[in-house]
């Protein structure tokens, strides 16, 4: 019996046997809810997976990063000290050179030395001592009567005047050769004081340090006739890395009699000089009325192999920078060009203390 007459007969909606109304079927959030969290355990496992990957890979490229940063902190370490080395080079190349130019200069004095020996031509004297020995019972009557005899007094007359003469002449050649072997001995004394590690700072006085080096290339001034000019205003101790200081003004100074010796001008002069910038700045310049720089050498005369010198090896400026830099200093080139001469500057912090001496 249909309990309403207003309703058809077997019309009332049939439900679903799933639960699920097909008229107004669930939004598709709700589907996903419905579909459990299978689902949701798997992206999340994808998205574990993504990270793992990607934080691997950073992981490997910090490790490259860090590898590669130690390798240059290596290279660098490893370039300073193949830079020492190359300035400690540069001075015991200029040290060989100079006290080879001395033995030069000792071997033509012994020449000459051994030349005026050998004009001596004693083999005279020789005989009248033999004569003498021979007639030493009778010797009055054998000077005053005998023809041998009485021709002694004579010679032996003009063997003083012979002989004087080349004495005259071999004490000069006698002074240069001992002020030779002086100089030798001074430039082995330098080369032992210099030697040492590096890194350490001593109170020194700049004047002595900076005439060190020039008595290392003074030799080489005076082969190639290099007028040396000094300006110095007085400066106080100061405490410095000696050998590295040492070797950055030897170089400065062998650059400049380089540039001398291939500059046409008859007056080859260097000058150097020591003053304070500031308070705090010690500046010790080398300037030379040489060959020059041209603009585009000028802006790499810094660097590690460059060199147009015929024979160079382009660690000499290079070491010496790097030395510079390591003592919180700088090393400067200034050049107007082809034939205007070259101004190094050598800049190191001055630690200013009142009554520093």
């Amino acid at each position: 019996m249909n309990p309403d007459p207003s309703l058809p007969a077997n019309d009332s909606p049939a439900v679903p046997t799933n639960g699920i109304d097909p008229v107004h079927p669930p939004s598709p959030g709700v589907g996903n809810l419905i579909e459990g969290p299978g689902r949701i355990h798997s992206e999340l496992a994808e998205l574990r997976r993504e990270l793992a990957g990607k934080d691997a890979e950073l992981t490997r490229e910090i490790t490259a990063r860090e590898s590669a940063e130690t390798a240059l902190a290596i290279a660098r370490q490893e370039g300073l000290e193949l830079s020492r080395r190359a300035g400690m080079l540069e001075i015991a190349s200029n040290l060989l050179h100079n006290v080879g130019n001395v033995l030069n200069s000792v071997n033509v004095c012994t020449d000459r030395i051994s030349d005026r020996i050998r004009r001596l031509r004693p083999a005279g004297l020789v005989r009248v001592a033999a004569m003498l020995r021979e007639h030493s019972g009778d010797l009055p009557e054998f000077l005053s009567t005998n023809p041998q005899g009485r021709e002694i007094p004579g010679y032996l007359s003009v063997l003083v005047e012979q002989l004087s003469d080349p004495q005259k002449e071999i004490l000069p050649e006698l002074d240069l050769l001992r002020k030779g072997i002086d100089h030798i001995r001074d430039i082995v004394q330098l080369q032992l004081r210099y030697t040492g590690v590096g890194g350490v700072s001593e109170i020194v006085v700049v004047a002595d340090l900076v005439e060190d080096a020039i008595r290392i290339n003074v030799a080489s001034f005076q082969r190639h006739d290099v007028q040396l000019i000094r300006h110095y205003l007085p400066v106080p101790a100061v405490p410095l890395e000696k050998s590295k200081v040492l070797q950055i003004l030897v170089n400065l100074l062998s650059n400049g009699k380089h540039a001398l010796e291939g500059s046409l001008k008859p007056d080859k002069i260097l000058t150097v000089g020591i003053n304070l910038l500031d308070r705090h700045t010690l500046r010790i310049v080398v300037a030379d009325n040489g060959v020059g720089i041209p603009p585009e050498n000028l802006a790499r005369i810094f660097e590690s192999g460059f060199t147009t010198r015929k024979g160079g090896h382009g660690f000499g400026l290079h070491s010496g920078a790097t030395a510079a830099t390591e003592m919180r200093g700088s090393l400067t080139a200034e050049s107007d060009g082809v034939g205007q001469g070259a101004i190094f500057t050598l800049q190191l912090p001055f630690p200013f203390t009142e009554g520093i001496s």
